[in-house]
């Protein structure tokens, strides 16, 4: 299953990607509120849009905790976002700000019980600023389940800067030492990776992330007014 959050008339809402590439809105305002459902994954709707000109938000419109793990140190830090984005959303600089760091990560969003309700993308700025998306897709749709394989690309202005592959993250491991600390809810976010030299961004800069299966991000860095 593929789910996303898009913007109508009416609001944001949830939504979920069908076979032939439509998405049929389902009637929760986000995909956070839908993973509170016990029967999330029985959702049904009857109204359909043509996915190619659906505004995606952020996934999560009130994510609870982001849990960032670090492989290297075999540690991992808490943090609660105070800014989101969609996919294709604009991100803010402060006032005053000359540059900021910038951090991609595949991301485990988590279900009930503590369990992975599947996977998304999260781009950090660290303004701090999260963009999230465009789309959770469950395990059973991913090469390698809760230990998916899939390639990962992240470009600024254009310029390769990250090539990898998610094939190294037990997610179901991580996951499950990160709840021995951390008491876990639905829609909170288990993102991990590696410790890398961080990018330094400014104004003007185009970030692009892609990883396999589950979609694309697209966000240009913009002066508050």
């Amino acid at each position: 299953m593929k789910l996303t959050t898009i913007r109508t008339s009416g609001g944001t809402r949830a939504a979920r990607t069908e076979g032939d590439g439509t998405l049929v809105e389902l009637p929760y305002p986000d995909v956070g509120a839908l993973l509170l459902d016990p029967q999330w994954p029985l959702a049904t709707g009857r109204q359909t849009h043509e996915a190619m000109f659906c505004d995606r938000a952020p996934l999560l419109a009130h994510p609870g905790k982001v849990v960032r793990v670090d492989l290297d140190r075999r540690s991992f830090h808490v943090t609660r976002p105070q800014s989101l984005a969609g996919p294709r959303d604009a991100i803010v600089l402060p006032q005053g700000s000359v540059a900021v760091r910038w951090k991609v990560e595949p991301a485990a969003v988590i279900g009930r019980r503590g369990t992975i309700a599947g996977f998304s993308i999260l781009n950090e700025v660290t303004v701090p600023w999260l963009a999230l998306g465009p789309a959770l897709v469950t395990p059973d749709e991913l090469p390698g389940g809760l230990r998916p394989r899939l390639a990962l690309h992240s470009f600024v202005d254009g310029r390769p800067v990250q090539k990898t592959d998610t094939g190294d993250l037990d997610f179901a491991a991580l996951v499950h030492r990160v709840s021995q600390r951390v008491r876990l809810e639905p829609g909170d976010v288990v993102a991990a990776g590696h410790e890398e030299v961080p990018l330094w961004l400014c104004e003007g800069s185009v970030l692009e992330t892609e990883i396999d299966e589950i979609g694309f991000h697209e966000n240009v860095l913009q002066r508050a007014t």
